[in-house]
């Protein structure tokens, strides 16, 4: 009996594994291509795990899975200027993320996540911005005093003050200093960078923040280790690095 118990527990984390590790493929994948192929795909993957969460609610675990595959979603809407795909979602993560923070108060990416959805939302519908800007910093802020050492946490936050208008503020070089932070803590941790699209972003977005600040060359530079670490980004190959050189 006992050993019948073990072997169905190790069968169970071996799945599990395999699932994390698929889902982990599919989200690299979607951000470095984001066509209708690979947003059809996150889309049933989102379905799957909603039905996973359904069948245990209170798993904290499995709630924060389905808003990271939601917040790729939105990402993803973001890039083809989709807002079918956003409006499909946005609703969804938000209530999945108020019934994750029901259950455990101090998840500290979560509030993340629900900082940058409010700043998505902003993006499409300008005029929330009164009233979802102050929500979505006093997340991000509640977010980083929990978790310091969260690269997601620093990325989301760093996006915040490159994006915010000046005047309701944001601030470029507090934006740099923010995806420093995250690159780093992303590098700090070498096992996790595999398939990682979150420091891939995180890279592209310093160096735009290098560029809008008038630093060419760091841009350049941030720009050339992102394609050593992925070469067919070609989101940098194809449109930052050359801006960039022109720039020079």
């Amino acid at each position: 009996m006992k050993t019948s118990m073990l072997c169905l527990s190790v069968l169970l984390t071996v799945n599990t594994l395999f699932a994390q590790d698929q889902l982990t493929t599919l989200l690299y994948r979607a951000y470095l291509i984001n066509n209708s192929t690979t947003q059809a795909e996150l889309k049933t993957a989102e379905k799957q795990q909603r039905e996973l969460v359904k069948g245990d609610p209170k798993n904290t675990s499995k709630r924060y899975t389905l808003a990271i595959i939601q917040w790729n979603l939105l990402n993803a809407s973001m890039r083809t200027q989709n807002e079918n795909i956003f409006d499909e979602y946005y609703n969804d993560m938000i209530d999945n993320i108020d019934e994750l923070l029901d259950l455990d108060n101090k998840h500290a990416e979560a509030y993340a996540l629900q900082s940058s959805a409010y700043g998505l939302k902003i993006s499409y519908s300008p005029m929330q911005g009164m009233f979802l800007g102050p929500k979505s910093s006093s997340l991000i802020e509640k977010a980083k005093k929990m978790n310091s050492q969260s690269a997601l946490i620093w990325k989301i936050y760093a996006s915040s003050k490159l994006f915010t208008p000046e005047m309701w503020g944001g601030d470029t070089k507090e934006a740099i200093k923010a995806y420093e932070t995250a690159v780093n803590l992303y590098e700090a941790k070498p096992e996790s960078l595999v398939k990682n699209w979150e420091y891939l972003d995180a890279l592209a977005f310093l160096g735009q923040a290098y560029l809008k600040d008038e630093q060419t060359k760091k841009a350049i530079a941030t720009y050339e280790k992102a394609l050593q670490v992925e070469p067919e980004f070609n989101f940098v190959k194809k449109i930052l690095l050359p801006k960039a050189n022109i720039n020079q």
